[in-house]
Formats: C-alpha cells, structure tokens, sequence
C-alpha cells in the first residue's frame, strides 16, 4: 500500500501497555477472508494462498492483526469449503501445504495471527470415512460403523418409500422445511444432517471421532495457527433419543430458530464435549511452551442466554473463549439512539464477568453485505461502532472499503449462494485486480471501478483511510482499556466515549443516526466545563467537521449531517479529574 496512509495518522501513535494477563485475542482487530475471492495468483480464476501471501502487507498498513481464514481444505465444492474431505491436506485449488507454511512464516515476520476454522459437525459425503461408515468397514483398527449419526425408518409410507425417524428438518431451509435424514440404500438407514445433505454430522459421542478431531486440532497447532474459529458448536449434539422437536414459529428470526429446536441444538451433552476440546488444547500449549494463548472463537448464533452458555461451565472454567457477537450483523432498520444502546448493552450486560467482548460486522454466511441494509454514508457508522466499542473487532473482507454484493449474477443457483463472497476490489484493472483469469469462479461488482484499494489509498476522506485510522486507535491505551460511555444527545444522536484515566486519553465518538440535519449541544452529556476542549481527529467524509477542527466553549453546538460520524480527543483536566476520582472512592470506602 502506497505511504501516504501510514503518513495521515502518525497523530495516533500514542504509547501502548498491555494489561497483566490479557491476552492477544482479547484485543484483536480480525479480518475474515474468505480464500476464494481474495486473491488469485495463478490465473485459474480462484483465490489462493500465494494471493493472500502477496497481500499481507495490506494488513500491517490498515492496522488489522488477526486474519480468520475460511476452511482451505479438500472439500467437494458444494458449500464454499465447508464440505470438507479430508481435514489434513491443502485443496489443491488453493495451493500446495508448503505454500501454507510459507504462509505461517510471513505471518509471524509480520506478527500477525492466523485463525483457521474448526469444522468438526460434519464431513462431506464424498469423505472416505462416510463411506467406511456406510459399510460398516473397520480400518487399521478403527470401526467406523458408527461414525456418523444412523437411524432405522419409522417404516414406510403409502408409496413404500421410508419414513424418517423423526421431525427434525435441515437448518438451512427452516422456512422451506426438508427432513435432516437422507436414506442411504446401502446401508439401509437413514444418515442425519443438521445441513446439506452433502453434509453428513458426525457422532460426537464416539471415542473414535472425538480422538480424530484431537488429531486435527493437533496437526494444525504443529503447523503453527495461533487458534480456531470454531464452525457451528450449537449443532454438535444431538438427542440420542430421537424424539421429535417442539413446534417451532417460523415467523422468528433465522438467528434464534437454533433455540426453537432443542431436540438437535444447544443440547447439554455439547458442554462437557467443549469442555474437553478445551482442555486438550490448553495441555497443548503447556506441553509445547506456547506463549500464546491458544483460544476457540465460537460461531453461534441464537439467543443471549443460551450463546452464554458456551463461554464458561457453571464452575467457571473455559470452554469457548469468546462467541463472535452479531449484534450489529442482525441490524437490519434504522434503530435511533436510545435503542441502539438498548440493543448494545444487552450483550455487554449478558457477558459473564471478565469475558472479553467482541463485535462483528459480516461474514462469509451472509447473502447480503451488512451496508446494503442501510447507505454507503452509514457504513461510517458501522465500523466506528465495531471498532471503537470495547473489546474485538471482526470485519469480513472488503467492509473496510464499503463493498456491496453482486446480485448481477442470477442465472446460476450456486452463484446466487455466493451474493456476499464476490471478488475483492483491489483495483480498477480486469477482474478488480483479484484474478487475470477470462472469467473467475464469480465476477466481481459492477462498481469495483471506483470502489478499490487503488483508487481508496489515495483518497484521503476514503473509507479505507477511516478505518485504518480507527484501527489506529484500538491499539491505543483508551482503544484497548478505556471505560465505555454512552450518551443520547436526541432521539437520533448518540455518542459514546472510551476514557483511560492512567493515560489521561479519552476519545468520544459522536453519530448522528437519523435522516435529518441535527443540531447538538456537546455540554448537556459530554464537556463538563468551559476549560475542556475536543479536538476532531478525523471523520466521515460527509461530515462539517474535518481534522484538526478543535471545539471549545464558544462552539460547542455542532450540526450534524444525516449518517455522519465525528471521532474526538477529548481534553479534559485529568488533575482534577483524578483528585475528584479519588475523594468519590474514598466516600464510598467510607
């Protein structure tokens, strides 16, 4: 990336310590990228692992040090990798297994992390032990009878085809319901599969399968991965009964149907089962002298309550370190600021003591990218709310850019799975810059001629240019450790501050959600007298307020334009600030 970003916000550079006992993932900025459409090196038209080498110093120059990187594996290309058949090897396609280690190794010059996916509730149908569980085949002492999740029929209906053992339907399509059992001739009896069908579960409970699953996890922490997003736990166990599930409403959001069907989700066997993924890996790290923590990121999606449940046992041990919080990927209207808050504090107040937050935007799932539900100008927002709110943020790749999905593509059902995964916009050459190929596996958006790395760099009220400054400032004391504030100024502007007294830093982040021109007066909630002054730091483009504007008692009343964001550093009299800290503790000590 051309210097002039590093130049921009050498303003930001302030001195970082590290709080005793946190830990990297605790304070990550995550980039997802799905491998795909990142990069293609080669020309074939698919993304590859020497594409993403040939990139990474974008990340070091955009502030992002953690990259989550979708599954690379063998698969049969049926759900973007996720069908997975053989866990141990590189997908050709993607490059060869010395191209990963190369990988690691510039990773680590870089110092940047790598976050790989844990797919471990299914395989493909095409994987070689589907096909020894099939035949009931034992193999190098392994029986494989039992692999996977079997059933008998219910016996068979009218036409003499079998009948499933139960109700349970494939969660993909809860709104167009299909059985979860597919029959296999074979065999004889029915497989379950909480996906595709391509997508058999595997029997968690068996000895077997779980010493399979410790042998991935190990060979991937020997290759070097610093931790796991682990894919989908609230499926990982089923009722071993099979008894049919409650009526479900399938009105509901598709987040929550996962807490309407107990029966084959969030089931309690699942704990004790994380449980034991975390302790082998925590002895990993004993017995292999790892500095760093290795941590499991759970992806799951349902209710507050029952995404608790996945973070500690009710002694307190750890099971997954964190859940990615799709508090902002479910917003979906214009919220004003007093819901907004509502919606944000529910997880910040849900979150056990201690546990670090997390906050993210998109991801490799979503058909839609988060900003088509709202404007390009709102997508300021977004990423000052996922990066400026404590704790880690996760943004999928492009979002720092403003990308938008391609729905130009809609004469094949397969390309239509893939609206949100569409080529990176790197420039406005062929193919955006991602592949020199004729036609890539998916074309890329329309747009990507104005919308690119290229011509963003170059622009400094880019959106590129926000987020890296925002980035900038998470790894600042007050970015990190700086206790959370919100205050609603009117029913649409909301503004919340991050202060770190030791440091004697704050930053206050002022937003106006609405759709009108508002005007807001910072000494109701955010300057408590005339000798404090805020100086704005940079901006969304479409804000009247650029860098270096400062405000102080004679121009405190701010307008707003609709969707604009203003990031200040606000100063105040840390002196008093302190003396009256100190008086308030001493009362209450009293």
């Amino acid at each position: 990336m051309k210097s002039v970003i590093s130049l921009i916000f050498l303003w930001a550079t302030t001195s970082v310590f590290l709080v005793n006992g946190a830990e990297w993932w605790e304070h990550a900025n995550i980039y997802e990228v799905f491998l795909r459409s990142f990069k293609d090196s080669d020309g074939d038209g698919v993304g590859d692992i020497n594409g993403l080498i040939s990139k990474l110093d974008y990340f070091v120059q955009i502030g992002v040090n953690t990259i989550h990187l979708t599954p690379f594996h063998p698969s049969s290309g049926l759900d973007g990798g996720y069908d997975i058949t053989d866990f141990y090897e590189i997908d050709p396609v993607y490059g060869k297994m010395g191209d990963f280690e190369r990988l690691i190794e510039e990773m680590k010059k870089r110092e940047l992390y790598l976050l790989t996916d844990l797919v471990i509730n299914h395989t493909s149908y095409e994987h070689k032990w589907f096909e020894n569980s099939v035949h009931r085949r034992v193999v190098d002492g392994v029986d494989y009878t039992n692999f996977y999740i079997w059933a008998d029929s219910k016996g068979t209906d009218k036409k003499g085809n079998p009948i499933p053992p139960n109700d349970w339907f494939y969660s993909l399509h809860y709104d167009q319901p299909g059985s979860a059992w597919t029959w296999n001739k074979d065999r004889k009896q029915f497989y379950y599969h909480v996906f595709e069908v391509a997508q058999p579960d595997l029997n968690l409970r068996n000895k077997d399968v779980k010493k399979e699953i410790k042998k991935i996890i190990e060979t991937w922490l020997d290759k070097g991965v610093s931790g796991f997003r682990v894919d989908a736990p609230m499926v990982f166990m089923e009722d071993p009964e099979f008894r049919d599930n409650p009526k479900f409403d399938p009105e509901k959001s598709k987040i929550f149907i996962f807490d309407q069907i107990p029966r084959n989700a969030n089931h309690p066997d699942t704990f004790p089962f994380i449980r034991e993924l975390n302790e082998f890996i925590r002895k990993y790290d004993r017995d292999h002298h790892r500095t760093d923590y290795t941590p499991m990121i759970g992806e799951i999606w349902g209710s507050l309550e029952n995404t608790m449940k996945y973070i500690q046992t009710e002694d307190g041990q750890p099971m997954i370190e964190m859940p990615f919080n799709y508090t902002l990927t479910a917003l979906n209207d214009y919220l004003n600021a007093d819901k907004l808050i509502e919606r944000l504090r529910a997880w910040i107040d849900a979150l056990p003591k201690g546990k670090p937050l997390n906050w993210a935007l998109g991801n490799h799932d979503s058909r839609g990218r988060l900003v088509q539900f709202f404007n390009d100008e709102y997508n300021y927002i977004l990423l000052a709310l996922v990066s400026m709110l404590p704790g880690t943020s996760t943004v999928y790749y492009g979002e720092e850019l403003g990308m938008l999905v391609n729905k130009a593509f809609t004469g094949s059902d397969r390309l239509n799975r893939h609206w949100g995964r569409t080529p990176m916009q790197w420039d406005d050459s062929k193919n955006a810059g991602f592949s020199d190929a004729d036609k890539p596996w998916a074309p890329a958006h329309p747009n990507y001629w104005r919308v690119n790395v290229s011509a963003q760099e170059i622009d400094e009220n880019s959106s590129l240019h926000y987020f890296a400054n925002l980035m900038k400032l998470t790894i600042t004391d007050a970015g990190k450790y700086g206790d959370l504030e919100f205050h609603t100024l009117s029913e649409w502007v909301l503004a919340f501050s991050r202060t770190h007294v030791e440091s004697e830093t704050s930053y206050v982040i002022l937003m106006n959600l609405g759709s009108y021109f508002e005007t807001t007066d910072l000494r109701k909630k955010i300057v408590k007298n005339d000798e404090e002054t805020l100086n704005v730091l940079f901006s969304s483009p479409n804000s009247l307020y650029k860098t270096g504007t400062t405000i102080t008692s004679s121009n405190y009343r701010l307008e707003l334009r609709p969707h604009s964001v203003i990031i200040f550093k606000h100063n105040q009299s840390w002196a008093k600030k302190a003396e009256i800290e100190d008086a308030s503790s001493e009362g209450l000590s009293t």
